[in-house]
């Protein structure tokens, strides 16, 4: 993995907590922002940043409010969606945003979406040791450089991920099953 010089970084606040400016809803995603928080109800569609990015690193605090809520973080992703009903993006990538820490597709976990095959391991095992439960906060950095990406939570590292060939896109909060909430969205450029 590339060494990063972090004098040349750059930081972008994603979520300014009051309105949803920089963002796209697609697809009828049911997402709004009450009291500082991001709110997801349910439904199908995604939020996408109106930019797109590159080498960052993305630093996203989150909540399931319900057991077993679903949702996920797109990154490198087209602004394309599929004719499906679900109207989820057709090109990226998405880091697995489910109150599950085992099985297939357990929290930080790897899924693509017409992207290209990539290689990737989730760490069971820290995952647990990471993991707060329904309706406690939770912590995501999801770092892309070049063609690798890892994704650490609440300070554990859990998944490694490389082949990664979609060299930039936008981010995005995928609408599917429960309630979620979203505070202090943000991304580090990195070069």
């Amino acid at each position: 993995m590339q060494q990063i010089s972090y004098s040349q970084t750059t930081e972008i606040n994603l979520f300014d907590g009051k309105s949803l400016d920089g963002w796209v809803i697609e697809n009828n995603g049911q997402f709004s922002v009450e009291s500082g928080v991001l709110k997801l109800n349910k439904g199908t569609g995604w939020l996408r940043s109106k930019e797109t990015f590159k080498n960052f690193t993305l630093y996203i605090k989150f909540r399931f409010l319900e057991k077993e809520a679903n949702s996920g973080i797109f990154v490198r992703t087209a602004a394309t969606s599929t004719t499906l009903e679900t109207g989820w993006p057709n090109n990226g990538y998405q880091v697995q945003c489910k109150d599950i820490i085992t099985g297939e597709a357990p929290l930080g976990g790897m899924i693509p979406y017409g992207a290209p095959p990539f290689k990737h391991h989730t760490d069971l095992n820290a995952l647990a040791k990471a993991y707060n439960p329904t309706k406690q906060w939770n912590i995501f950095e999801i770092t892309c450089i070049d063609e690798d990406l890892t994704v650490i939570l609440n300070g554990i590292k859990i998944t490694d991920a490389s082949s990664i060939l979609l060299p930039s896109g936008h981010i995005g909060i995928q609408g599917e099953l429960g309630k979620l909430e979203f505070e202090k969205i943000y991304i580090t450029e990195l070069p």
